[in-house]
């Protein structure tokens, strides 16, 4: 029944991004800052670090594709990049033990690398017209304080859940 749970509950958080999303839009708050929530990056890389890294890796390009359907013009970057974010942070994760703070320091670096590539091919086609030093203090570094405190936040109920599913998983 967990592993029923999983891609449920990877899909309410993708609902509930473009739901906050709209609390943190400029028009709001009187700022050029833009604060976006990347729970199911976060969530696709705890899959991948506790579950499993193909897991990991087919629910980033999954959701990634969703992405790219709902709201985005260009099929292909957000599933490349997820994708490709799930596999670099399990890749990195299974050389560290795993407690709050490297979870976190990896998720970093996974938040990270998923912003700047989005932006990074973006600019290459032409569709960001932002200058770097814009897009990291108006939109970068709000959006990795917000995805840090909702990791440290989910830490603990969601890595034993998951291990809990990859358990599941194994018996069957």
């Amino acid at each position: 029944m967990k592993r029923f749970l999983l891609p449920l509950l990877t899909y309410l958080l993708f609902i509930s991004e473009s739901t906050l999303m709209q609390l943190f839009i400029p028009q709001h708050m009187e700022s050029d800052m833009v604060i976006i929530p990347r729970f199911v990056v976060v969530m696709v890389c705890f899959i991948g670090m506790y579950v499993s890294p193909m897991r990991g890796v087919t629910y980033g390009i999954v959701f990634g594709l969703l992405y790219d359907l709902i709201f985005s013009d260009l099929i292909g970057v957000y599933m490349f990049s997820m994708g490709l974010t799930a596999y670099v942070t399990t890749f990195i994760a299974r050389y560290f033990h795993g407690n709050i703070f490297v979870t976190l320091f990896v998720m970093l670096i996974g938040l990270s690398a998923f912003e700047f590539l989005i932006y990074g091919l973006y600019s290459l086609i032409g569709i960001a017209n932002m200058m770097v030093e814009v897009f990291i203090y108006d939109r970068y570094l709000p959006t990795l304080l917000l995805n840090s405190v909702f990791v440290v936040l989910v830490y603990y109920p969601l890595r034993k859940w998951l291990i809990d599913v990859a358990i599941d998983l194994q018996e069957k």
